[in-house]
């Protein structure tokens, strides 16, 4: 069974529930060279699997706007850095 959490997931989350989790979270600071069709948008789709970290990668670049930035380099942030990363994932083989 797949539920899915929305705006309220905390009323939501019970003990036992299945949480998906990405093994392949960038775990350091990334480089990425603007192309004529980028928006963060897109390049949190692409980097991190979902739009919503769009923001964060709009603020780590000082909020500027792309399409003037084309041919430049920008900086995709780490979600998470690599030892913490790496704690997590060994905690969960622990609880399998």
């Amino acid at each position: 069974m797949i539920q899915k959490i929305g705006f309220d997931w905390p009323e939501k989350l019970k003990e036992g529930i299945a949480l998906k989790i990405r093994m392949d979270l960038p775990t350091s600071d990334l480089d990425h060279t603007v192309l004529e069709d980028d928006c963060y948008e897109s390049l949190s789709l692409f980097y991190y699997s979902t739009e919503h970290f769009s923001e964060r990668i709009r603020n780590q670049n000082g909020r500027k706007i792309l399409r003037y930035l084309i041919g430049s380099r920008i900086t995709i942030p780490a979600l998470v850095d690599r030892r913490t990363f790496q704690t997590s994932k060994e905690r969960i083989k622990t609880w399998h």
